[in-house]
């Protein structure tokens, strides 16, 4: 029979090296999702296609990552985590170069969707890792600083990207981008560690043989894991449909801004969740509540992304300051795997969270095309360099489903989800333990 750990020492050294290694392929995977919103108009040149041709190679990532959360996650409750996350790194490196060498939009889609779902195990791997070296009490601060490093990779694949393409060819970029991954995936080889020695130590209550079933039945029977996935899924819908495909176009429209300096207003948005997803996290441990600062967070967001959408040439301090609002927004969605963590037990935990990072992650298979098909519909006909010029109002009219996902977050968070104070609640169930 299988067993699970659960690590309650003190973070060494190596744990550092091992956890920064991990979070580095996040950052990498971040990178390389959210570079095509940077390179959006070359990709419509070099491809000669339109806003939701765009949104479907943008989307494509999705179609292999989302529904791959849930597997991962059962497969580092059962395997290596440091063979597979050296596996992955390599094939998505490997979708990368695909990209840079795609000779149209079927080859790009194609490596698009390797890359996403060799990225699958990012974010979950570095969980797994965390949740075996890092001490209970610090885990939603270290699950904030992940995000933090998410978002590092979030905001290279904005304005540096727009950058470089001023001086440099999109496929010269992508390929530099290819290289770094392979040299990743040879560190996660030679240093990544499952986890350390002397563990308290728990059981599956089933045999090897239905692991992952039962796994999944336990995951999936939790009321406070689907809700907890609900909030998830509307609160990080900003970050697939606007920070990443389709923000800096809109902010170069309604603000009058260049591209360089539209995708330097995306990057606050990375700064936000940043800077104050570890403080969240921090937060929550520290006062004892996860749902209020929820709450708030969404609140927040609903009342900026509303701003951002209807006001024009909106003053540059005042755009950055609504853009970290809604990074700030968007790092609400930390708590919910701190929550997940309180309400599943160690040997569902990756699972449990594959699941919640599937729904974090689910608006990327619907947002980006809905947005693109809406841009297509409210066209006028404009064309300028052989790529669809769109309107202001047709992205108004596209983007204001992002404020309503906020409101429902902030409904879900007051009315829906049970508040733990940050206690592992999951031990009321009575799961087995074995020291």
């Amino acid at each position: 029979m299988r067993q699970t750990k659960l690590f309650t020492g003190k973070i060494t050294f190596q744990a550092v090296v091992i956890l920064l290694l991990a979070s580095c392929f996040y950052l990498y995977e971040f990178v390389v999702q959210v570079a095509p919103g940077a390179i959006a108009q070359n990709l419509m040149h070099d491809f000669a296609i339109d806003a939701t041709k765009f949104g479907f190679i943008y989307a494509c990532f999705y179609y292999s990552y989302t529904p791959l959360q849930l597997t991962t996650g059962l497969l580092l409750d059962r395997y290596s985590a440091r063979i597979i996350l050296t596996c992955v790194s390599a094939i998505c490196a490997f979708g990368v170069l695909l990209f840079a060498y795609a000779p149209n939009m079927y080859v790009a889609s194609i490596a698009r969707f390797i890359m996403g779902g060799a990225s699958s195990c990012a974010f979950i791997g570095v969980l797994h890792l965390a949740a075996r070296w890092v001490p209970p009490a610090y885990f939603a601060l270290f699950a904030g600083i992940v995000e933090m490093m998410g978002s590092f990779g979030g905001a290279l694949g904005s304005e540096p990207f727009a950058v470089l393409i001023k001086y440099f060819d999109w496929r010269t970029i992508i390929t530099w981008f290819a290289y770094i991954g392979f040299v990743l995936a040879i560190l996660i080889a030679l240093f990544v560690r499952n986890q350390p020695s002397d563990l308290k130590t728990f059981t599956p209550p089933k045999t090897e043989k239905n692991f992952i079933w039962n796994n999944l039945k336990i995951v999936l029977s939790n009321r406070e894991t689907w809700l907890i996935g609900i909030y998830s899924f509307l609160i990080w819908a900003q970050i697939l449909a606007f920070a990443g495909p389709w923000g800096a176009q809109f902010i170069h429209l309604s603000c009058n801004l260049d591209n360089v300096a539209a995708t330097r207003a995306i990057i606050y948005i990375w700064a936000g969740v940043a800077i104050m997803s570890p403080f969240i996290g921090w937060l929550s441990d520290t006062i004892g509540r996860r749902c209020i600062i929820m709450t708030t967070c969404a609140i927040a967001g609903a009342v900026a992304m509303t701003l951002i959408i209807f006001l024009t040439n909106i003053p540059s301090v005042f755009l950055n300051i609504l853009m970290f609002t809604l990074g700030f927004a968007s790092a609400g969605q930390t708590l919910s795997f701190a929550l997940i963590k309180d309400n599943n037990s160690p040997h569902t935990n990756s699972t449990a969270n594959g699941f919640n990072n599937m729904c974090v992650v689910a608006g990327g298979f619907i947002l980006p095309v809905l947005i693109g098909k809406i841009l297509t519909i409210t066209w006028q006909g404009l064309i300028q360099n052989n790529v669809p010029i769109y309107d202001l109002y047709g992205y108004q009219i596209a983007l204001s489903i992002l404020p309503i996902c906020y409101l429902i977050a902030a409904l879900i968070s007051i009315f829906g989800i049970k508040e733990t104070n940050c206690r592992m609640i999951w031990q009321d169930r009575n799961l087995p333990f074995i020291k």
